[in-house]
């Protein structure tokens, strides 16, 4: 199965994004076999070429937002804003940007901050999957309020209600910041008037640090403080602090030493 993540070189935490990226595909290498692509915005540098001795096909891809992103943090004088956002809306042109990957029909794709413990294809093989598949974000079984993190998504059938999710992205996109960007656009256009129109992946494979201990988690996703964010939480980002127990901290560890392996 083809697997796909994104990063845009002109964010201001990209080498620490990259580095999750390393992890990741580290991971994946070692306990799965999903095959890698990342989709980039940018030049050639040492991730880049990181990326291409470890057999990561890399598809140059600049976000259709990126300019309308470019105009909003203009208007809210953040520079930085197109450069952060445009990477996470790249997960939107997938059912496009596949084909290029020689890839139909299922594809996993991930944020940047996970950690493959075991193998994940044959559970995302047996999956329903009418659309996209997703995993609850903070509550386990909360599947109305889905994390978009780690995705399992049917690109043929997405690829035909694709001009119209663009046109509503770009209709809506200022409302959008109240509620994750692209992820609230996943959960408010695919529903209807009976509830969402999403299938549901486990737990195990979008596990949270903040949730515990799980012989049987799959993929573990960095949702809230990411890794290189331990030693600041109280300082910088203190609003994160409720989702740094359970095994983050140990997990941070777990993830120093494979970022080591994988360099």
């Amino acid at each position: 199965m083809h697997w796909f993540f994104a990063l845009t070189e002109g964010s201001t935490a990209f080498r620490q994004y990259a580095e999750m990226i390393m992890v990741a595909v580290h991971t994946a290498r070692t306990f799965t076999s999903l095959l890698p692509h990342c989709i980039y915005d940018g030049g050639e540098n040492d991730f880049t070429r990181w990326l291409a001795r470890h057999d990561v096909r890399i598809i140059q891809h600049r976000s259709f937002l990126y300019d309308r992103l470019v105009e909003l943090g203009r208007k809210k004088k953040n520079p930085h804003f197109a450069a952060a956002l445009s990477g996470a809306f790249s997960r939107v042109e997938l059912p496009e940007l596949v084909a290029r990957a020689g890839a139909t029909g299922r594809v996993l794709y991930t944020d940047c901050d996970i950690i493959f413990l075991s193998e994940v294809v044959p559970a995302l093989e047996s999956n329903d999957c009418e659309y996209f598949a997703v995993a609850p974000e903070s509550v386990q079984d909360d599947y109305i309020n889905m994390n978009t993190g780690v995705m399992l998504m049917d690109t043929d059938r997405l690829r035909e209600s694709l001009p119209v999710l663009r046109e509503y992205i770009v209709e809506n996109l200022e409302a959008l910041e109240n509620e994750s960007w692209d992820q609230a656009a996943y959960r408010r256009f695919y529903r209807d008037e009976k509830g969402p129109l999403w299938d549901r992946l486990p737990p195990e494979l979008n596990w949270k640090p903040y949730w515990g201990a799980s012989q049987d988690a799959k993929i573990v996703h960095f949702h809230g403080p990411k890794p290189f964010q331990r030693d600041y939480i109280d300082s910088h980002w203190p609003e994160l602090k409720f989702l740094a127990g359970g095994r983050y901290l140990e997990l941070c560890d777990v993830w120093e030493e494979l970022l080591k392996e994988a360099e």
